[in-house]
């Protein structure tokens, strides 16, 4: 599926820890095809691979980028082709190790979990330092690389009400990710790639529904958003949907928004949107920046200053949306929600754990982690 870049902006120009960007695609003109999506789904995006990494990997390899290999899922193309559209280069697949230490004795991990924690933060260059006898294969050393996966982004919008305008648009909000490791600089390869791309440029990608993550079937039950730094992507198409929906007529639930960032000044993201939204009535924001001041507060501080209300919220059939780094956001949420759990609904942490569970299966609690 082919889409048309219609905007690529920089939302927090001024920050000094962080470049996220909000993007905006549409369907080329001439296309039959139709933008059919939901708040809450992904939006997958097949980037490429930065002329530096490629630049790099000829060179270590002693290739010039026209040889030719065979590629499983992409049939005969050259050695360039391959490197910029159909390889992984930025991430160390663990399988690769594996199959290293398997088929070449290369490497003494343990088990998969010592190659996962290898592989965490390095790159097919890392593998080469690594290993340069495997510099001496050529075009055969490709073979050893994983596929170019596209990555997914959830949708941070929502569609317009006529299905039939072919000038409907979709919307991400991505972290251009970038950092130092083993004395060199590091890019992700999809945000890489997005970042440099102008109105006009056509991508590549498709639309995939994330049935775990959705809006409650009724417009009147009340929903609970808590999100961090990209996190709140699927929320601002939640509240476009509830925007859509009280223009309608209907009768809406109340929706509280728990959303982190570093700072406010630089890193609110969409703040003006979502203090019209509050003064329209249909959201209720709670923020949490913590680097403005020397005690750190974060989302799960005022998770559990409203302790008691969101507990009167689950006794209503409230549903809870997470959306967030896995590691940084989602642990510490639910450790603040097994807390108010426990000190409102006088449980032990069994009971607490099985609460946790149950809100799960009856999909009152959804979570789209990374």
């Amino acid at each position: 599926m082919n889409f048309v870049v219609e905007e690529n902006r920089c939302i927090t120009p001024n920050s000094k820890d962080k470049s996220i960007f909000y993007t905006t695609f549409s369907l080329p003109k001439e296309s039959d095809e139709i933008l059919e999506y939901q708040p809450g789904d992904w939006l997958t995006i097949q980037p490429q691979n930065s002329p530096q990494m490629v630049s790099a990997l000829l060179a270590e390899l002693d290739l010039t980028g026209n040889e030719s290999i065979e590629l499983r899922r992409s049939g005969l193309v050259t050695v360039q082709q391959a490197l910029e559209n159909h390889l992984e280069l930025t991430q160390l697949n663990p399988a690769i190790l594996n199959k290293l230490q398997r088929q070449l004795g290369l490497g003494d991990w343990a088990d998969r979990q010592a190659m996962m924690d290898y592989a965490n933060g390095r790159d097919i260059l890392d593998l080469l330092a690594l290993y340069p006898q495997l510099k001496a294969q050529g075009v055969e050393f490709l073979n050893w690389l994983s596929p170019l996966s596209p990555r997914y982004y959830s949708i941070a919008s929502a569609p317009i009400a006529s299905a039939s305008n072919k000038q409907q648009t979709v919307s991400i909000l991505y972290k251009a990710v970038k950092y130092q490791n083993l004395g060199r600089q590091r890019f992700g390869v999809a945000s890489n790639y997005l970042q440099d791309t102008q109105p006009g440029q056509i991508l590549q990608g498709g639309l995939k529904p994330n049935p775990t993550f959705k809006l409650p079937e009724k417009a009147s039950t009340p929903i609970v958003m808590i999100g961090a730094g990209t996190g709140l992507a699927p929320f601002i198409g939640f509240m476009q949907h509830r925007a859509i929906q009280q223009a309608a007529g209907q009768d809406l639930g109340g929706a509280l928004l728990f959303f982190g960032e570093t700072y406010q000044q630089t890193n609110c993201l969409f703040c003006d949107e979502f203090r019209n939204w509050q003064k329209q009535g249909l959201v209720e924001t709670f923020y949490a920046f913590s680097r403005d001041q020397a005690d750190k507060v974060y989302v799960s501080n005022r998770l559990l200053e409203q302790g008691d209300r969101l507990w009167d919220l689950l006794n209503n059939q409230a549903e809870f949306y997470i959306c967030g780094s896995q590691a940084k956001l989602a642990e510490s949420v639910k450790d603040a929600l097994m807390r108010i759990f426990q000190q409102q609904g006088a449980m032990s942490e069994e009971q607490a754990q099985n609460y946790w569970r149950c809100l799960k299966q009856e999909k009152r609690l959804q979570m789209d982690v990374y």
